[in-house]
């Protein structure tokens, strides 16, 4: 099987989440909070997983797309939850983007955004 260039992007707002706003050295910084546990994202090693599914289709919708990214639940979380937490836990499994099949064409990354430069002095480490 060749390999496949795909390309999407995820919402992170279909999680449950709070928008902020902190003062930082360079003005107002604008964040996102994603509760880890409210979520059932997984801590590990110091990082913080979510388990996704990708549904892929190789024929494109009329949208250009050829599926998408479903958030789910990691089976050891899953394996926890009794009956109603299965259910809830359903209910926490949006559809969180688009995937697109770019093979046979290029990507072209010349024009995009350079990271952002933060020093020690700012709040936040973003």
């Amino acid at each position: 099987m060749s390999e496949k260039k795909l390309s999407g992007s995820i919402a992170l707002t279909k999680l449950k989440h709070v928008i902020m706003e902190k003062k930082g050295q360079s003005g107002m910084i604008k964040g996102i909070f994603i509760p880890i546990e409210k979520n059932l994202l997984v801590e590990k090693d110091g990082a913080v997983y979510m388990s996704v599914n990708v549904n892929f289709k190789p024929e494109q919708d009329k949208y250009g797309q050829n599926g998408f990214i479903s958030k789910t639940t990691d089976t050891k979380i899953w394996k926890e939850l009794d009956d109603a937490g299965k259910e809830a836990a359903k209910e926490l499994s949006p559809i969180l983007g688009n995937i697109k099949d770019w093979e046979g064409s290029s990507n072209d990354t010349a024009g995009a955004a350079a990271p952002g430069v933060v020093t020690e002095d700012d709040d936040l480490p973003f």
